[in-house]
């Protein structure tokens, strides 16, 4: 993307990217709420949403058992939202935990691949490897049996598929692939609207309507939704505390940097990394940078902007694929060291 800079946009890029590593360097460690949220201190969301696929497991209507469990543990009810849709659970339920799980890992192995093969006429076989390498390291979490509960990890995994397919042009399996993920969690909605933004800039017609009809049939879903909570939530049952934490821009690279493999270095220097994986992606090549960088761009403002310290979790909706962005660092640096030795034309 900045092979074409002049050499004072390459000076200016340069300069911000030198002067976000500084502050990178200068953020402290901020203190978790522990490995999830939590209702009342002494319960999980994970225990929270295995409890609930164990419910269905034995017979119990999907919306009497979360809101049960909701109530029982002091987590929110409302607004609806609050309450997950009911997809994975339903999933959960069906297979099992270990088939569940392995469905989990199939995915991401699946959009690894999608990943390899979607680089091999755009990058190098260093590039393509490393990138294929660090999307496995990202979802490194589906290797955690308690963790395949994570909504986040799964809509995380889906959108890193349909990153994939759509740069190879395969816009009904991408289509299909956001589904699943919006099915999961509604914070996926920032890719479909940038896909459906690109393919009505590029002319694509049929696959504007396609991102229309599951915007428009996601916006039914979610009614339906609220229609299934609403009635059973109760006066007295916990009121989310919102979404305007205003962590500011520390928030992306400390919460990145928490849900990802980054965090095995020390601290700063994990949020030095959690930086250079998100800038990598300003020199993969042009297809994929548009639709990457403008989702990670979206999830990092609602982790500054919106997330609370205890939505540190929303990170992993961007773990599968941000440090893939690492593998094209060379690149981004030789694009830059080309334009700043460029010469000003005549």
């Amino acid at each position: 993307m900045l092979a074409s800079l002049s050499r004072f946009q390459a000076l200016a890029v340069t300069l911000a990217i030198v002067l976000l590593a500084v502050f990178s360097l200068t953020i402290r460690p901020a203190p978790q709420g522990g490995a999830a949220i939590t209702g009342d201190g002494t319960y999980s969301d994970v225990r929270l949403y295995k409890d609930i696929a164990g419910a269905l497991a034995g017979g119990e209507d999907y919306y009497h058992a979360a809101t049960r469990l909701h109530r029982a543990h002091g987590f929110p009810t409302r607004p609806f939202f609050t309450v997950r849709l009911p997809t994975l659970a339903w999933i959960e339920a069906e297979l099992g935990w270990k088939a569940t799980q392995g469905l989990l890992a199939g995915l991401l192995a699946a959009a690894a691949l999608a990943w390899f093969a979607m680089l091999r006429p755009l990058a190098s076989a260093p590039e393509r490897v490393g990138a294929t390498f660090l999307i496995l390291a990202g979802g490194a979490m589906v290797a955690g049996a308690d963790l395949v509960v994570t909504h986040e990890l799964w809509a995380g995994v889906l959108v890193a598929l349909a990153t994939a397919l759509l740069v190879r042009g395969l816009w009904l399996p991408a289509v299909i692939a956001i589904a699943g993920a919006l099915a999961i969690r509604e914070l996926a909605l920032p890719f479909a609207f940038v896909a459906a933004l690109w393919a009505l800039k590029d002319g694509r017609r049929r696959e504007v309507f396609a991102w229309i009809a599951l915007l428009s049939v996601y916006a039914v879903a979610l009614y339906l939704h609220r229609q299934a909570v609403m009635p059973l939530s109760q006066q007295g049952d916990a009121l989310s505390q919102g979404w305007g934490g205003m962590r500011g821009a520390a928030a992306p690279f400390q919460d990145i940097a928490e849900v990802t493999l980054i965090n095995l270095l020390p601290k700063p220097l994990a949020y030095l990394a959690a930086l250079l994986a998100l800038v990598g992606f300003l020199g993969a090549p042009t297809a994929l940078a548009r639709l990457a960088l403008p989702w990670l761009a979206a999830i990092a403002v609602l982790l500054a902007v919106f997330a609370r310290p205890v939505n540190f979790y929303w990170a992993i909706l961007v773990t599968p694929t941000v440090m893939a962005g690492l593998a094209f660092l060379p690149r981004l640096v030789l694009d830059l060291v080309h334009a700043l030795r460029r010469r000003p034309a005549p």
